[in-house]
């Protein structure tokens, strides 16, 4: 019998056990590895493994391209016009190892599987080195969002907020910066609009003017519902439809003011919400894929839509003030006198522009937000991408249920 604390042995009377344990010691392992992903957190050759594979489809059906793009990603100071030197390659993971790493992601965890041509060849292969030969070009670039929401459950307006990268190769550069500057500071613990405070104010604007030293690579967007202009729409189905709405129009925004030019693959991160995930997030995920295909022509592709857990994620958080922010100037009718009425007019001050007026400062694409309706009145006339009462007609996007 195992000792209180100890993990127990499966017994051999019981052969099933063991396999159980495995199966429990992969999910848990897939889970976390899930988890870094959507965090940015690449400390260990699974997640950098996992963090190309999930960015860089055409990674996933050839070992000399994945190689590349760990390389490439996460050791560039090591490389000078596509060479290494022999001297430097003992400080690179060994190709053999990175394709080990690959098979046990999509071979154990079911993760960021090849194409089915692929899978097939790989399974006849005795030798990997042969899988060499299947190298492709370069795909198109990818273009992550991290996504939390506000004022779920009170006040008149919901309010989708999000971080956008646009250099996933250099993303994770920014999330160690990020969570150095926090460690830094002294500062474990997440950051979380509904838990400011007088004496967390300071800290929290700090984090957002650090935040804001990677506006070359970021941009923030944010979707606000008027929820009297969409009375047919409720609780988390009108939460999921604004998510969608949240992906179209910030890209629509983003194409429009010249920071994204197609084609693109899309990573998007939510923040996990465990009961309604599980039943929403498959359909948002295909639901984009349609509106994609096509409304953008198959000039957006989306890769995955995952959950991520904010207190792993500084962009997570940084999404989660930003909402917070936006919520706050809107459903609190410009009143004053508290921490977080002060970090709400601190983010309108960094943004350039009040979020109720105004969608965006005239100087700077940096910071968008999206009115759906308005707050004044229920809309009347549908308008690209505004949200209207749910019916089986396709809705202002053209799109199939929307």
């Amino acid at each position: 019998m195992a000792k209180q604390g100890e993990t127990p042995v499966p017994s051999i009377a019981d052969p099933g056990a063991a396999a159980r344990a495995k199966a429990e010691r992969l999910e848990r392992e897939k889970e976390q590895l899930l988890f870094d992903i959507a965090a940015a957190t690449t400390d260990d050759i699974r997640a950098q493994v996992g963090y190309v594979l999930s960015h860089y489809p055409e990674a996933r059906c050839s070992d000399l391209r994945l190689a590349q793009l760990v390389w490439e990603t996460f050791y560039p100071e090591y490389i000078e016009d596509g060479f290494v030197r022999l001297d430097d390659m003992k400080h690179l993971p060994r190709q053999v190892t990175i394709t080990r790493t690959r098979a046990i992601i999509q071979n154990d965890y079911g993760l960021f599987q090849a194409s089915a041509e692929v899978a097939a060849r790989r399974r006849a292969l005795r030798d990997e080195a042969k899988e060499q030969v299947l190298a492709d070009k370069p795909g198109p670039p990818v273009l992550s969002i991290w996504a939390d929401e506000s004022s779920k459950t009170q006040g008149r307006f919901l309010v989708i907020g999000s971080v956008w990268g646009l250099d996933v190769a250099r993303m994770w550069r920014v999330v160690r910066e990020l969570q150095e500057w926090k460690r830094e500071q002294g500062i474990t613990g997440e950051f979380k609009f509904s838990e400011l405070t007088t004496g967390r104010l300071a800290r929290a604007q700090a984090f957002v003017k650090k935040a804001m030293e990677y506006s070359a690579l970021i941009s923030l967007k944010a979707c606000v519902l008027d929820t009297l202009a969409a009375p047919g729409l409720k609780g988390e189905e009108r939460l999921y439809r604004l998510y969608y709405e949240l992906a179209v129009s910030g890209l629509e925004h983003e194409i429009g003011v010249g920071r994204v030019v197609l084609p693109r693959w899309l990573h998007f991160v939510k923040d996990a919400d465990a009961g309604p995930d599980a039943l929403r997030l498959p359909e948002l995920e295909r639901r984009l894929k349609v509106a994609c295909q096509t409304y953008f022509k198959d000039s957006v592709r989306v890769d995955s839509v995952i959950t991520g857990r904010s207190d792993q994620s500084p962009l997570l958080q940084l999404a989660d003030l930003f909402a917070g922010s936006v919520a706050r100037r809107f459903n609190t009718a410009g009143e004053t006198g508290n921490a977080k009425d002060a970090f709400a007019a601190f983010f309108e001050t960094v943004a350039g522009f009040d979020f109720v007026q105004s969608e965006e400062s005239p100087d700077d694409d940096f910071v968008y937000v999206r009115h759906l309706g308005g707050p004044a009145a229920v809309v009347t006339e549908p308008q690209l991408g505004v949200l209207t009462e749910v019916t089986d007609e396709p809705g202002v996007l053209g799109l199939p249920g929307f």
